[in-house]
């Protein structure tokens, strides 16, 4: 029967609906958010409660059971053969404040400089109660965040903030640019400052020490599980969320409620994760913010990589000055982009940007050693479709305005990838160019397409 008249309450606690596909909806978290909008200076004193099956179930429903699996090597699969005596033990050991996350699984990825980056794997109940954990963290704290924070929130992507960067640069008085590189980040967060952060907003103790135990689960290696006082597990599903916090409490609010008012000229910060660009009008202010900075991220136990950190020039003004005068302008790197001047096609300076030599580098590299790898192991059928994956991958983060030259230069690469490592799998080989060319006009691998605009739309 229709309910026309349900009392408002009722309807209150009713789980909202989602689009067909969508992550479920859990109950409760949509008022944590119109609260955390209407009352900004308020804090949550109670939020274990939303810990409930129903939403535990949610979260579960929403993990993707494809992803590598922790320490107990349980997959999603065979949590759910009993999943409603799972989630009723999970919930009375958070209610009861006896469930402690096992250690994370380490597994290292090389780098482009020689070094690794710890990932961390969590098992499949852990990564349960961290995305309902990221849920209510996000619905707190997403009403707050600073317009220019673009990494790891929702409806928000890296081609936003690469055009609110074109925006900046272009629309607006900008001269220097700082690109500022956090020294693992995530590796050196310390838990002490984590929760004094959080402390300002929320005032639950049991929920603070739950993200407590999740910080301080350990990481398993091979000589052990090793506990420390820093770092969140890059890997873990409510990592993101509060890195994002703790940023926006160093650097965010920081920058525009102290920085920007000490500064004679315009500036701006655009954050995408731990990735930092702030554009600045006088030099004098610039130099200031960077002598600052390194003061600002000791507070809090973090530093900046002195490598990877840079102050350009980098304005209109400039770059016409270079090129009356036959100089380079200056260039700088950000979310995998090289942005440089050139000029439009009426002749006027324009910042453009291709794909970074280390980002082009490494996707080749990391193709190579796939196709190399499979090459034996898997038909053809199947590699190609793969490879078409890799493509259609790349050139939908790096198919951007002014790439299209980068972006087949990479198609052109993997063509000859692929030519090379297919003919090897035999002392026969297996294409010419010619018979090459024929498979692929008969099996089209994707090509780059229309780049997405990094200009206002109209």
């Amino acid at each position: 029967m229709e309910q026309r008249g349900t009392h408002p309450v009722v309807r209150s606690t009713e789980t909202p609906s989602t689009p067909r596909g969508g992550a479920p909806a859990t109950t409760g978290v949509d008022r944590i958010a119109s609260r955390a909008r209407s009352h900004v200076a308020e804090p949550f004193t109670a939020l274990m409660h939303h810990y409930s099956v129903e939403n535990l179930r949610a979260c579960f429903e929403s993990l993707d059971g494809n992803k590598a699996l922790g320490i107990d090597r349980v997959t999603k699969a065979e949590y759910g053969e009993n999943l409603e005596a799972n989630l009723q033990g999970l919930h009375r050991k958070l209610q009861q404040l006896s469930y402690r996350p096992q250690p994370v699984r380490q597994v290292e990825i090389p780098k482009e400089d020689g070094s690794k980056r710890p990932l961390g794997i969590s098992c499949l109940e852990d990564k349960i109660v961290q995305e309902m954990t990221r849920r209510i963290l996000e619905a707190i704290y997403e009403p707050v965040f600073i317009n220019s924070s673009y990494g790891f929130r929702p409806k928000r992507s890296c081609h936003d903030a690469l055009r609110q960067l074109n925006t900046e640069v272009m629309g607006e008085p900008v001269n220097w640019v700082a690109d500022i590189d956090l020294a693992k980040f995530f590796d050196t967060m310390p838990h002490q400052e984590i929760l004094t952060v959080l402390g300002l907003r929320i005032k639950d103790g049991k929920f603070l020490r739950l993200i407590t135990r999740m910080l301080k689960a350990g990481t398993q290696t091979p000589d052990g599980v090793l506990y420390g006082e820093l770092g969140s597990p890059q890997g873990s599903i409510a990592s993101p969320v509060i890195a994002n916090i703790f940023l926006d409490h160093v650097l965010d609010k920081w920058f525009t409620e102290v920085v920007r008012n000490h500064c004679q000229g315009y500036c701006a910060i655009i954050r995408y994760a731990d990735d930092v660009i702030t554009v600045f009008e006088r030099e004098t202010d610039a130099h200031r913010f960077m002598r600052a900075l390194p003061r600002r991220l000791a507070k809090y136990g973090l530093r900046i990589n002195p490598n990877k950190t840079h102050l350009v020039a980098f304005g209109k003004g400039h770059a016409r000055y270079c090129f009356q005068t036959g100089q380079r302008p200056s260039t700088f790197d950000f979310l995998g982009l090289t942005h440089y001047w050139g000029r439009s096609r009426k002749g006027y300076v324009r910042v453009k940007r291709k794909t970074a030599k280390k980002r082009l580098r490494r996707s080749l590299r990391d193709m190579k050693h796939w196709i190399k790898r499979v090459r034996n192991v898997y038909r053809l059928p199947l590699i190609w479709k793969v490879v078409g994956l890799k493509l259609r991958g790349h050139f939908n983060y790096f198919g951007v305005t002014d790439n299209s030259q980068a972006l087949y230069r990479y198609a052109r690469e993997v063509d000859k990838l692929l030519f090379k490592w297919l003919n090897r799998r035999s002392q026969r080989r297996s294409f010419t160019w010619e018979q090459f060319r024929r498979y692929q006009t008969r099996f089209p691998l994707p090509r780059p397409g229309r780049p997405v605009s990094l200009y206002p739309s109209s």
